[in-house]
């Protein structure tokens, strides 16, 4: 459970370098890789979980060439590896080179017990029930008290967001009898995957069967489905098959697990020196539940940035495009349960299994993906690629509007130019009072977090003393409040527009090139008009020549559709798509399409999110904010006319500039926090 702030006051029982929240198979992998680099030596480490681990309470099996550095690594905790595949009860295939392996859970709990010995570790029996950010490090506070460490390693299980419409949660569980068979077993050196001959009972259901040494056998039953297995269903199936397959048979333990499978978004804490590892961090592969191979990846790359004193960042887990397989697999699963003895059976019947096993691992050509998905029925693909589309063009209805818009609007301005400032006055007028304002008026349930929570005097006397401090600024120092304002602003809309196109992959240095390209783009891109608000601010101005404005404008907007597909992001090209359209319309439309089309669209959905309320609330909530400064605003035009006697377009607009930035700092303040949260 992620902590509110109340835990800071806490005396702190104890200060470590690492803390490995759990003691299992991925903090295992990753006290033997910093070990092998002398990692460990002169740090003070501890593990903290509740159980002893003196259990064989899982099984862990992969596929892997003997070449390869896990299998050199880990060969000691191999129990059991076998040469030969057979899916279905089909004609067993080799692997060549490459083994199927077997490795108990309790192998790799008394190497973590020796790894503590060893290098003097502690080990905490405890549960953790709250994490929260502290000065030097981050703090744990646990049944036991609260500790701290300048890094902390989160094993704990995955929690996963609501899942979108095309996404699912579904649970591969397995409850396994380990046998021995009255009978020799004579194939032992072949292991059978996903024998569908049990009864499916509206899931995908399949037997493993993995002969192990001293004539022992796991024989598993695993279900993929929206529903957990329970003893009591699988028993009578096993003790059936068994009968049946071996006929009288010792039992000498049993097993059992459950694995999440979804590719919904996993909800973490966003905060410096919390490393997720594990399941935690995404390591489980969705379709098929197999974990251990990208657990010991992950180790090895943390491991090697804490050798070059890098900053930690997470191991690409999975491409996009076997993420959107994935997808694909897990709604057929979850919609038509009945189809996925047809789909793996013809998947493993029509290709080589060392071509599956690839292709399960994410290490195929495009071309070697086609050639294994032709083999598949395309049917039930069809239908939830269907839904797929449906999610990825709603995605895009925005940005699609608000580039058909301003197409719109260049339309009239060029064919109808007598209604054309009527028109678009109107538009941005109703625009910004229906989200450009609103979305940046409910910045006092930002302090709390919580959308119920009243407004705190303290936080109307922080608003307002920096909104204040800024207008300050403006009458000391025209040109620092400028640039001040350029930067705040690129960044928030950087930051803003990357969270919505990659929310996983945002970081400063793209928020500052994106918003510097946005402002580049609309300033330089209307630099007449630019300079004039310019003037009438007293500040400096742009003096590029015709030819310099072209350009520039035309080699930042190139090199944005270039970003773009590299990034592989349409709303992102769409959106570069609105701003060069936006060059041929008035600077004040081509800012207001973007402001109000894009980002305050955006921000607005953030924050709906983000404080898990409706759109009715957020509004309601954002009424009084939004009365108080539609109240200055027309304060501001007749002060403008009456008492200043503007009488200028211009200086109206760079009034009116003066008035936006103001209330926008703290804005953006606050907003910033809101999203490192």
């Amino acid at each position: 459970m992620l902590l509110d702030s109340k835990i800071h006051n806490l005396e702190v029982k104890g200060n470590f370098d690492y803390i490995f929240i759990g003691a299992g198979a991925s903090s295992t992998l990753l006290l033997r890789s910093l070990e092998s680099r002398g990692l460990l030596a002169n740090k003070k480490i501890a593990l903290v979980d509740s159980d002893d681990k003196t259990n064989n309470d899982k099984t862990y099996c992969f596929w892997t060439s003997m070449d390869e550095s896990i299998a050199q690594d880990c060969q000691q905790f191999f129990s059991q590896s076998w040469s030969k595949i057979s899916v279905n009860r089909q004609e067993p295939e080799s692997l060549d080179h490459s083994r199927y392996v077997h490795i108990p859970s309790l192998s790799l709990y008394d190497e973590c017990r020796r790894i503590m010995k060893e290098h003097d570790l502690s080990r905490m029996f405890t549960s953790v029930i709250d994490i929260h950010k502290a000065e030097n490090g981050v703090q744990l506070k646990t049944t036991e008290g609260v500790f701290q460490a300048n890094i902390v390693f989160d094993s704990r299980p995955p929690v996963f967001a609501p899942p979108a419409k095309n996404q699912v949660i579904l649970w591969q569980t397995f409850i396994g009898h380990i046998i021995s068979p009255a009978i020799s077993y004579e194939r032992l050196d072949c292991v059978d995957l996903m024998d569908f001959g049990i009864p499916q009972d509206g899931f995908t259901q399949f037997m493993y069967v993995l002969p192990l040494s001293n004539n022992r056998i796991l024989v598993e039953m695993t279900r993929f489905g929206s529903e957990q297995i329970t003893a009591s269903v699988a028993e009578p199936v096993l003790s059936e098959y068994i009968q049946k397959r071996f006929g009288d048979y010792e039992l000498i333990d049993t097993e059992k697990g459950s694995i999440p499978m979804s590719t919904a978004k996993i909800v973490r804490e966003n905060m410096a020196g919390l490393i997720p590892i594990g399941g935690q961090s995404g390591a489980i592969k969705p379709s098929t539940g197999y974990a251990f191979k990208k657990m010991y990846q992950a180790a090895e790359h943390i491991a090697e940035q804490l050798v070059r004193k890098k900053q930690i960042t997470p191991l690409k887990v999975e491409s996009k495009r076997f993420q959107f397989y994935d997808r694909l697999l897990l709604m057929i699963l979850f919609h038509q349960p009945n189809l996925g003895r047809q789909i793996f059976t013809m998947l493993f019947k029509k290709n080589k299994v060392f071509s599956v096993f690839r292709f399960l691992e994410g290490r195929t050509t495009i071309l070697q993906d086609i050639r294994i998905l032709l083999s598949l029925p395309f049917r039930p693909f069809l239908r939830v690629l269907r839904t797929e589309l449906n999610v990825s063009i709603k995605g895009l209805l925005v940005p699609i509007f608000t580039l058909c818009l301003s197409i719109l609007l260049l339309l009239i301005q060029t064919f109808a130019s007598s209604y054309s400032s009527s028109i678009q006055l109107i538009i941005f007028s109703l625009g910004f009072l229906a989200v450009g304002l609103p979305h940046g008026a409910v910045d006092h349930l930002l302090e709390s977090g919580i959308h119920t929570k009243g407004v705190k005097l303290s936080f109307l006397w922080k608003y307002i003393g920096i909104s204040l401090a800024f207008l300050c600024l403006w009458y000391l120092s025209p040109n620092a409040a400028l640039i001040s304002f350029l930067a705040y602003s690129i960044w928030h809309f950087g930051q803003c527009d990357f969270r919505e196109w990659s929310p996983g992959s945002s970081n400063a240095v793209k928020n500052i090139l994106w918003g510097t390209i946005l402002f580049g783009i609309l300033l330089i891109g209307h630099q007449t008009e630019t300079n004039t608000i310019l003037s009438s601010l007293h500040t400096f101005k742009f003096l590029f020549s015709a030819d310099q404005v072209s350009i520039g404008t035309s080699s930042i907007l190139i090199f944005a559709f270039l970003w773009s597909i590299y990034e592989r992001k349409a709303a992102f090209f769409l959106s570069v798509c609105m701003l060069s359209v936006g060059i041929f319309l008035p600077l004040l439309s081509a800012f207001s399409l973007y402001f109000i089309g894009q980002h305050s669209l955006n921000g607005w959905r953030h924050l709906k999110l983000g404080l898990h309320t409706t759109n009715k609330e957020l509004f309601v909530k954002s009424l009084p904010f939004n009365l108080g400064a539609i109240s200055l605003l027309l304060i501001f035009y007749w002060s403008s006319e009456n008492i200043l006697h503007v009488k200028n377009n211009a200086e109206i607009t760079s009034k009116f500039f003066i008035f936006l930035s103001c209330i926008s700092f703290p804005h953006i303040i606050w907003m910033h926090k809101f999203y490192k949260k």
